[in-house]
């Protein structure tokens, strides 16, 4: 990724930053995306503009960071594990190896979203509870989640709901986002480009890698994000109660059933914009921040 191959470590310090800062911009985006695919039944929310009216009127400015703290713990410790995993594995095969091509940055994408998931995931899932539950809360706070969780469902059932789609659809979400950024990089690498050229090139290519990679995943995001919801209360002008499903399989066709394909889709717009804004913002401060710890180590070096 980096002209200079960071080590795993310095992967997982520079995406520990890198996801730390993309949350705290995209967070309002994320909100508006998981309200609209969790939105069953009689519409609360009829489109972009009015949903954010409305949560803006109904609960106020700090609901679009709500469960932030969750979030933020999820973005943090996702991207550490995610970038360090991807890092490993790249730092396995010699640059100069032919296997260094798309196929083996998707595969490294798709490695590295694995365990990045599997280790964060009950974060992942208290911030989609508490994003959606609208109000009264069910849950005050992350704490009260996690108790609550754990006391009427298990550790497994509670915490780790929906953890099977969310698998399903990590592997080709970022195996596409890695593969097409990395791949991207290559093409448009010159020998000596200037810094803006160089942050043109990152930006724009994160854009392109986070917009592909969720259009084509979003309907398995949808299940994702259902799974996790079902059963729990809410008010009901916030929509219907999502139903207990028996799998994935099962709740995308009572989506499609009820709802048609445009179910799948629902919170498609802040949804690419986020993905763009968020990928965009992820990989452009995870190669600056490598930039910098490189920098920081030479002057360390010398002084």
């Amino acid at each position: 990724m980096s002209a200079s191959s960071p080590s795993a470590w310095e992967g997982v310090v520079a995406g520990c930053v890198a996801g730390g800062l993309t949350r705290l911009i995209a967070a309002p985006l994320d909100l508006l995306k998981i309200r609209f695919q969790v939105q069953v039944g009689a519409k609360h929310y009829k489109n972009l503009a009015h949903a954010v009216a409305c949560i803006y009127r109904e609960e106020g400015m700090r609901t679009f960071w709500r469960g932030n703290i969750a979030a933020t713990m999820l973005w943090v410790s996702y991207s550490g594990v995610q970038f360090g995993c991807y890092q490993a594995l790249q730092n396995a095969i010699d640059k100069d190896d032919s296997k260094l091509n798309w196929v083996w940055y998707s595969a490294s994408g798709a490695i590295a979203g694995v365990a990045a998931t599997v280790a964060t995931y009950p974060f992942d899932h208290c911030r989609t509870v508490m994003s959606s539950q609208g109000v009264p809360k069910v849950y005050p706070n992350m704490r009260r989640f996690f108790e609550m969780s754990i006391r009427q469902d298990g550790i497994a059932r509670g915490l780790y709901k929906g953890l099977g789609p969310t698998v399903y659809q990590i592997i080709p979400y970022m195996g596409l986002s890695f593969g097409i950024y990395s791949t991207l990089n290559h093409l448009s690498s010159s020998a000596s480009p200037s810094r803006l050229q160089w942050l043109l090139h990152t930006v724009g290519n994160g854009a392109i890698a986070g917009f592909t990679s969720k259009l084509l995943v979003y309907p398995m995001d949808t299940v994702k994000k259902r799974m996790q919801m079902q059963g729990v209360p809410r008010h009901a002008d916030y929509g219907q109660v999502i139903p207990v499903y028996k799998n994935s399989w099962h709740c995308a066709r009572d989506i499609l059933h009820h709802e048609g394909i445009h179910g799948l889709y629902k919170g498609t717009v802040p949804s690419l914009i986020k993905s763009m804004l968020a990928h965009s913002c992820t990989f452009t401060v995870y190669e600056l921040t490598v930039r910098g710890i490189h920098q920081l180590k030479f002057v360390t070096q010398i002084a």
